[in-house]
């Protein structure tokens, strides 16, 4: 007696899904997970710190990998590129002001998966001291006058040359005016011309 196909296909299914306990586990992607940061979310530091560092629990690719810290007043305080080394991924960042700083992180795994997150913590040190404030308010209209200074230099040059190049058009017009003025002349006046 033969079985019907249908049949088959229906014992030859169940017969897969019996078997299914039986084979071996494969082994599973596992993506990098980030253990902790320095400073830790949520931390409030009393020394502004010069670079925010994350460790993962596997190496993370450095040139796929990005990091935005920002002041409170909405300005970006990263510094460079992320640096890695091993499992640990560090992010140079400029002075920071006092307030909250939030850190927005991107990197992928070692297996090519792509992971993200923020965080934020608060700078409790003091702002940048008044000395460093003048320094940069001296600098900086000092660095004005001298770019009025090369711009007013340069001004007249450019000046010069178009008034140049004006003078020698104007006496190039001139000269040709001449020119046909003379030829005209010259033709009148030949001789054995009738009028």
């Amino acid at each position: 007696m033969r079985v019907p196909v249908s049949v088959r296909a229906i014992l030859a299914a169940a017969a897969a899904v019996l078997l299914i306990p039986l084979m071996p586990a494969a082994p599973a992607w596992a993506h990098a997970t980030l253990l902790k940061t320095d400073p830790a979310d949520g931390a409030t530091v009393t020394a502004a710190p010069a670079a925010v560092t994350f460790t993962f629990n596997q190496n993370v690719k450095q040139q796929f990998s990005t990091i935005v810290v920002t002041g409170a007043d909405g300005r970006s305080y990263s510094d460079g590129t992320p640096h890695s080394v091993d499992t640990t991924l560090t992010q140079a960042v400029k002075p920071l002001p006092p307030g909250e700083v939030q850190v927005a992180w991107r990197t992928v795994s070692a297996d090519g998966h792509p992971i993200e997150g923020r965080f934020a913590f608060t700078n409790a040190a003091p702002a940048p001291s008044a000395a460093a404030s003048t320094a940069a308010a001296v600098a900086g209209p000092a660095r004005a006058t001298s770019v009025a200074a090369a711009t007013a230099v340069a001004g007249p040059a450019a000046g010069d040359d178009g008034s140049t190049e004006l003078l020698w058009a104007v006496a190039g017009g001139v000269v040709v005016v001449l020119l046909a003025g003379g030829m005209v002349l010259w033709r009148r006046s030949r001789p054995g011309r009738s009028g």
